[in-house]
């Protein structure tokens, strides 16, 4: 690869790599290389680990009184390959990626391969630098994207759920009791309970949202929400 387009590289991550060939090989796409040596599959799958570490971590501190399942949404909805793709797409580093002729007219397929450039980016940088610096790497790539996380919330079902089955180790009990009204403008009434609870009984347009509002509550009764 042309040695200034790593150097053009560089300068848009804002970094500097030791090892020159392990940001070559990031940028190496499978269909230009099967050798898992040469091609960029192995620091994808680094990266993929050590992005998810980075951003657990963050968010963890970022929101100490959130409870799991609140944090492991968050979690997903900042590390997936969607997310991966528009920051190389942001920053503009598809062009750079080594790919097949085939594989440039594919661009259908571009989505993932961005992904997978993201993570692999990440992985050579960590191989290159430690994780110390490339948690540093990550979360400045990232900036934009925790303001995203502010307003992931988790549902009054799900948080019944997590709550019955971490104290309880059973799953809250639902019961349809009646469903009622017009075709177009029903009304269900759904009960719920767990162990040591009052039964409560939610109404909605539809058993789901019943299930909802019997579920919140249930939980507005032990002050968890």
């Amino acid at each position: 690869m042309n040695k200034n387009i790593l150097l053009k590289v560089e300068k848009i991550l804002g970094v500097k790599f030791k090892n020159i060939n392990l940001l070559e090989k990031a940028l190496t796409h499978k269909s230009i290389s099967k050798l898992s040596e040469t091609n960029n599959e192995r620091l994808e799958f680094i990266g993929d680990r050590v992005l998810g570490l980075v951003i657990a971590t963050e968010l963890s501190r970022l929101y100490p009184l959130d409870e799991e399942g609140v944090l492991d949404k968050k979690l997903a909805s900042l590390v997936n390959k969607k997310v991966c793709a528009r920051i190389v797409e942001n920053l503009n580093l598809g062009k750079y990626i080594l790919l097949s002729g085939s594989q440039k007219k594919n661009k259908i397929g571009h989505g993932k391969i961005f992904g997978d450039l993201c993570e692999s980016l990440i992985g050579a940088f960590y191989l290159d630098h430690g994780f110390e610096e490339a948690s540093k790497f990550v979360l400045k790539l990232w900036k934009d994207n925790f303001k995203r996380s502010i307003n992931i919330e988790i549902d009054g079902k799900t948080k019944l759920q997590e709550f019955s089955l971490k104290k309880y180790k059973e799953l809250p009990v639902y019961k349809s009791l009646s469903h009622q009204g017009p075709s177009h403008k029903p009304i269900f009434k759904v009960s719920v309970k767990i162990p040591n609870s009052k039964t409560f009984v939610g109404e909605g347009a539809s058993k789901q949202k019943a299930e909802q509002s019997a579920a919140e509550k249930l939980l507005i009764s032990l002050n968890l929400i």
